[in-house]
């Protein structure tokens, strides 16, 4: 549960009502589970699968040089844990790369399920599922038989969880082959952000032979040949782990966005977050003015300018930002590059460490004040800019020293 959200919020949600309704009425069978979209458990169902990798990655935070990091990240620590995740342990995120027969996928949710069982596919999952994802509607009458190889983009619109989570571990099943340029695939999809978009016109740009098969919420598919890609750890805040398809996930996007014109040189980067109603961050536009003066490109994420974030987070040597999604670009950091998070003294996280560290950036944590509501704190501007500033002119003697330009 979200930190911001209220008691009242909870005990006026009326989701957990919903489930147990439906649980009862519908969830008995897998007929009737199929016949209302409703699949409201998990299952691996190992006897219907062919792996194609399985791969377990240790987190790069817990190396040497990033024991100073996590000391302080680890402190008042607010990581979002899936206590109900048995795929690996803590420190570890497993990727599994798998063919998988007897799959449901509904055109309401786009979440692939079994259809022997009506439970939804997971490697690790135990427990009951979320209502956003197994909610039932009408799709057992408007099937869609798909014998080609398939995957599903579910819609996502988290851009941290959509980059992450769902598009990261595709981007490792081609780097591997499983999706490959001799054979179709079909993605299918319902509604979804721009950043899907690029990255199919990414893959056919590159010469995969990509369908995109949208459907209704009424519809389903059902096939033998559905890709599964998924990432998983018990820290959900560290979902991700395929440094390794990096490689791949630039060279789509650079398909994707062959046409746009490369961002303003920047070794100095400040990730401007505005307009949101969560993280709001006193003291900010101050220190926006402050780094301004001292060299900074300023700069503002958005769904329309993801190109543009992308090439302007690996061109630079400091990235620096509130914590938030727009870090997730951090993963695209060169190696050696510095990133500078400023978080809450008392609601500090490690997934911004995560991301930059498994590409081999080095992040410099910097506290504001206490967490007040909605997750909002203040900063003291010129302390906080003076060490942002510190902090890129030890990456400008450490470029230099390395025979870098800074």
């Amino acid at each position: 549960m979200a930190r911001h959200h209220t008691f009242l919020n909870r005990l006026l949600d009326m989701k957990p009502h919903a489930f147990r309704l439906s649980n009862a009425l519908l969830g008995w069978h897998p007929a009737l589970r199929r016949a209302a979209g409703f699949f409201p458990d998990f299952v691996w169902p190992t006897e219907r699968v062919r792996v194609i990798s399985d791969q377990s990655h240790r987190h790069h935070l817990y190396e040497p040089e990033h024991a100073a990091a996590l000391a302080v990240v680890s402190q008042y620590n607010v990581d979002v844990m899936n206590p109900l995740e048995t795929a690996c342990a803590l420190d570890t995120t497993r990727t599994m790369i798998a063919e998988i027969s007897g799959v449901v996928i509904p055109g309401h949710t786009i979440t692939p399920a079994d259809a022997a069982t009506g439970s939804q596919i997971s490697l690790g999952q135990q427990g009951k599922a979320r209502w956003a994802f197994c909610y039932p509607a009408p799709i057992g009458l408007n099937r869609i038989e798909v014998k080609a190889r398939c995957i599903a983009i579910p819609p996502v619109f988290h851009y941290t969880h959509l980059l992450t989570d769902v598009l990261m571990p595709i981007c490792e099943a081609v780097r591997i082959g499983a999706i490959d340029k001799q054979e179709e695939t079909v993605v299918v999809t319902a509604g979804h952000p721009p950043l899907v978009t690029a990255f199919l016109k990414g893959l056919k740009a590159l010469g995969y032979p990509i369908r995109q098969l949208v459907l209704k919420p009424t519809q389903h598919v059902a096939t033998d040949r559905y890709l599964y890609a998924r990432s998983h750890c018990p820290n959900i805040e560290r979902i991700y782990g395929v440094p390794q398809a990096i490689g791949t996930a630039r060279a789509i996007f650079d398909a994707a966005y062959a046409d746009q014109p490369p961002p303003p040189a920047a070794s100095r980067l400040y990730l401007r977050r505005r307009g949101h109603r969560l993280r709001v961050v006193a003291g900010e536009d101050e220190l926006v003015a402050l780094l301004e003066k001292a060299g900074f490109r300023i700069f503002e994420p958005a769904w329309n300018n993801h190109a543009e974030q992308v090439a302007a987070v690996a061109g630079a040597d400091v990235v620096a930002a509130v914590h938030g999604a727009a870090l997730v670009n951090t993963i695209f950091c060169k190696p050696g590059a510095v990133v500078v998070e400023l978080m809450a003294e008392n609601a500090r996280k490690s997934v911004v460490l995560h991301w930059s560290g498994e590409g081999g950036a080095d992040l410099v944590p910097i506290l504001g004040g206490p967490e007040g509501a909605k997750q909002s704190f203040a900063i003291d501007p010129v302390a906080t800019a003076e060490a942002i500033i510190a902090a890129a002119e030890s990456a400008s003697v450490t470029a230099a020293l390395n025979g870098v330009g800074a």
